[in-house]
Parts: C-alpha cells; sequence; structure tokens
C-alpha cells in the first residue's frame, strides 16, 4: 500500500512559520450563505423517497440492482 506524505513532509520550514496560527483570523476570500440556512442541514430541506435502482444491459438483462435507495424525489428515473 502506498504511503502519502504528511502535509508538513511537502511544506518548507519557513512557510510553516509564516502560517498564521489557529485562532486567528487570516485575509482572504469571504463567501456569504446562499443557498443555505442557519441552524438547518440542507439534507432536511429535500424531499427523499425510496426507489429501486436497477441497469440493464441492451437485451435486458439486470447487470446491477439496488433496492430501497433513497434518493431526492425530484431525480428523473
Amino acid at each position: 500500500m502506498a504511503t502519502i506524505p504528511n502535509q508538513t513532509d511537502t511544506v518548507s520550514s519557513a512557510a510553516a512559520a509564516a502560517a498564521p496560527s489557529f485562532g486567528t483570523r487570516a485575509p482572504g476570500l469571504h463567501f456569504s450563505r446562499y443557498f443555505t440556512k442557519p441552524g438547518v442541514s440542507p439534507y432536511n430541506e429535500v424531499v427523499w423517497e425510496l426507489r429501486d435502482a436497477v441497469i440493464q444491459d441492451f437485451k435486458g438483462k439486470t447487470i446491477f440492482e439496488q433496492k430501497n435507495v433513497e434518493v431526492p424525489a425530484d431525480w428523473s428515473m
């Protein structure tokens, strides 16, 4: 299994020293809330329903099937 280097392995010590510590606010981009409401989970804003997911080959033979998949109600079949 391949190992993934730690982030500190790829960051120079000078860059690490210049990085702001936690608790301080660095300058950067600010994004306003647009699609979600504070305190409400985005998943609760979607109407969900259970469906069966079936994939068939060109002859009509089922090659994949998963029953009772919870999906947004407005997704097309």
